[in-house]
């Protein structure tokens, strides 16, 4: 098993339960790919550095993960699909980060 961070971002212009619906299927993705989520933080609502598509605001959520590595592309494949995902990262780590993050601490 790999260690991963991962960052999604999700429309702005959803309401909380398909939000929350939509945090649910990845949660739900990764489990089936035997993926197992050690820790996650709600960043909320954030500016963007630069416009994605029309959105200069998006929902930031924060995931550790550990799964095997060449389950990613088809968790990124299935993302791309979703149009409520406007964003993502997967990140590869040696040690997952303590938390809470900074980001977390700072004021939304």
């Amino acid at each position: 098993m790999n260690n991963f961070e991962a960052v999604v971002l999700l429309s702005p212009e959803i309401t909380s339960n398909v939000r929350n619906s939509s945090l649910d299927s990845l949660k739900k993705l990764i489990n089936e790919k035997s993926g197992k989520i050690i820790n996650n933080e709600d960043w909320g609502l954030r500016d963007l550095s630069y416009k994605i598509d029309h959105y200069s605001k998006a929902f930031y959520n924060f995931y550790q993960i550990e799964i095997e590595g060449d389950k990613i592309e088809s968790i990124k494949k299935t993302l791309n699909q979703d149009e409520n995902f406007i964003r993502h990262l997967f990140v590869r780590v040696e040690k997952h980060q303590e938390l809470p993050t900074k980001l977390s601490n700072e004021k939304k």
